[in-house]
């Protein structure tokens, strides 16, 4: 499964301590309407495709090695 990860930064903050904005989306649609809106706020925005597993073995390890909380 296809999923986009967009990443919003502000680039009036200095670098430590900048806190990145990360939002998900399920098509390129969403993912542009929410650089949009980042760049509406202020922030950089850049969305990135990630291909996530299906499979219920492979999708839990995914999750445990990318989902922070």
């Amino acid at each position: 499964m296809q999923l986009y990860k967009t990443t919003a930064i502000d680039t009036a903050v200095a670098f430590a301590q900048r806190p990145d904005v990360i939002t998900w989306q399920a098509s390129q649609t969403d993912a542009s309407k929410a650089r949009t809106a980042a760049k509406a706020d202020g922030r950089k925005a850049i969305s990135q495709t990630v291909g996530v597993p299906t499979a219920k073995g492979p999708l839990l390890a995914w999750l445990n090695e990318n989902v922070k909380a």
